[in-house]
């Protein structure tokens, strides 16, 4: 019966630590997000690309046959504040009130954009998939 009584404590903390530091990476993924549409509306597209993932820049560099700094400022985006921020184990979800939304991943420096300028595609049902301009 004591080992059952040191399971179910082990497991109360493992609930309660879970939910440790998702504030801070929402926080986080806000502010990459932020940065990077900031960067973009500047036309500073070595900034925007520093908050992009190595993935990321790999695919973009791919579709447009240009370098990132080059080819992230041509990309048709519709920034906008941000009004929501999920955090979920492996990757992270940023709604704009344009409509528009990113996905951010953490990589060994934090948290970066793996897709950007997500929009629901057109028709209905509304829950069809996003379509990005940029995923990795």
């Amino acid at each position: 019966m004591r080992a059952r009584g040191v399971l179910v404590c082990a497991v109360c903390v493992l609930f309660l630590t879970a939910g440790c530091g998702v504030g801070d990476d929402r926080d986080a993924a806000r502010t990459v997000t932020q940065r990077f549409y900031a960067a973009v509306a500047a036309d500073d597209g070595a900034g925007a690309c520093k908050e992009l993932g190595e993935d990321t820049i790999k695919q973009l560099e791919s579709q447009s046959g240009h370098d990132c700094a080059a080819a992230v400022t041509q990309l048709e985006l519709s920034p906008g504040a941000v009004t929501s921020v999920a955090v979920y184990a492996t990757n992270a979800k940023v709604d704009l009130d344009s409509g528009e939304s990113a996905f951010l991943s953490p990589e060994p420096d934090g948290w970066r954009l793996s897709a950007i300028g997500c929009k629901p595609e057109e028709g209905k049902p509304r829950d069809r998939p996003l379509d990005c301009e940029v995923e990795a």
